[in-house]
């Protein structure tokens, strides 16, 4: 017998990618079959896509269910959970260079997903993986089994690059390269990535610029170009050379344009269209300050930027500059204080229609006060201090280019 999870998992690698439990977040899949030949410029290019995410995720599936077949199991046992994982600064170079850090490596290992990557919220001190065990930590459905969200992939392959580095070892070099291999295998056509991939259906399938996903991407990659880690080929460079020219351009082409200038992004953006879209409920379609200000903070570090990218970072600082808040403090777990003279601080989300800062719970509605939540008051990002370092960053970018460019006036 089939168990319900591998069933929905192959159902989706036959039919249009989205499973029954996305397709009931949205009433047009933003990446049915359908929808491409009639809303993609090159339906051809995403067809295919679509196709090799399906017989990944056939793949992917094919491994658990044989683990579960092993172990006499029907369900997958979930990861151990962890609320995040990132390379700290207690991770020294004598840390990796130590016992402790292999150890992890090794659960890290056993954690990469068949495709490649890596799920989130696992922690990897509690030990390795077993047969039949889910890559993921808060379901045992089949979702999550590899994604960029929560700074998941990217994250993992700076942790092997590191200890390669302090302890060389070939599997610590291979799982970077099949980290690598699904960050360019995930890649759009467009250029842009989805949150999830295989794809998972819903908003899970959007361009998604949310938590700095794809900057997180970009900037990976920027350093694989530039012979970071040192084992990189001459082809792999340039792999991810070609990979990160496009990513900016779909970045450049997602960003909306505000009062007939360039302005900010969303956090989730339609594949097809690149307007913004909504996620969550409670993660209305609108312009958001903390991902854009990253994304300004990765385009100045391009070297010759190109006229149209100086648009964008100007249009993009000018946003910013232009939806400062002023008069509260805002914490991610006690939520928002009034505070006379505080600031700058910006909403998270604004509304496109309106420019005014956008909440809503878990109901959907759309409110435009902080102090009307109810259920998403706080454990939620509603305003960020993000922008402070961007346009900080933005001053000192602009100040260099009005000095260089004085320095071939004369």
């Amino acid at each position: 017998m089939t168990c319900g999870w591998l069933a929905a998992a192959l159902l989706a690698t036959a039919s249009p990618v989205l499973s029954s439990r996305a397709a009931a977040q949205r009433s047009e899949p933003l990446l049915s079959e359908a929808r491409v030949r009639a809303v993609a410029h090159d339906s051809s290019a995403w067809l295919a896509y679509l196709e090799r995410s399906r017989v990944q995720r056939a793949l992917d599936s094919a491994v658990m269910a044989k683990e579960l077949n092993a172990v006499k199991r029907e369900e997958m046992t979930r990861a151990p959970y962890a609320r995040t994982f990132e390379v700290i600064s207690a991770m020294t170079p004598a840390w990796f260079a130590s016992d402790s850090a292999r150890v992890m490596a090794t659960n890290l290992l056993s954690f990469q997903a068949p495709n490649g990557g890596w799920s989130k919220h696992v922690d990897y001190r509690a030990g390795a993986r077993g047969p039949g065990q889910s890559w993921f930590s808060e379901s045992s459905e089949w979702q999550w089994i590899a994604t960029i969200d929560n700074s998941s992939t990217t994250e993992q392959m700076q942790f092997l690059a590191n200890i390669d580095s302090a302890q060389p070892q070939g599997e610590y070099k291979d799982a970077w390269r099949r980290g690598f291999r699904y960050l360019l295998t995930a890649q759009f056509p467009n250029g842009c990535w989805p949150q999830v991939w295989p794809l998972d259906g819903g908003y899970h399938d959007a361009v998604t610029f949310n938590d700095d996903a794809t900057t997180n991407v970009l900037t990976t990659l920027q350093q694989a170009a530039a012979g970071k880690p040192a084992f990189l080929s001459d082809e792999e460079r340039s792999l991810a050379r070609n990979a990160v020219a496009r990513g900016i351009e779909c970045v450049l082409d997602a960003q909306q344009v505000v009062n007939g200038k360039p302005g900010a992004w969303g956090q989730q953006h339609d594949p097809l269209t690149l307007q913004p879209t909504s996620a969550r409920s409670y993660e209305h379609a609108s312009l958001t300050a903390q991902e854009s200000a990253n994304l300004v903070r990765f385009l100045i570090r391009q070297k010759n930027p190109s006229p149209r990218m100086v648009q964008a970072i100007e249009g993009a600082a000018a946003w910013l500059e232009s939806h400062k808040l002023f008069g509260y403090t805002y914490d991610f777990a006690t939520g928002r204080r009034d505070a006379p003279g505080a600031g700058p601080i910006w909403a998270r989300m604004y509304e496109i229609e309106t420019d005014r800062p956008l909440f809503s719970d878990r109901n959907g509605i759309k409110l435009y006060d902080w102090n009307q939540l109810n259920d998403r008051r706080t454990g939620y990002g509603w305003y960020t201090y993000a922008p402070v370092l961007a346009l900080k960053q933005y001053e000192a970018w602009a100040r260099k280019r009005t000095s260089t460019s004085k320095v071939h006036e004369k």
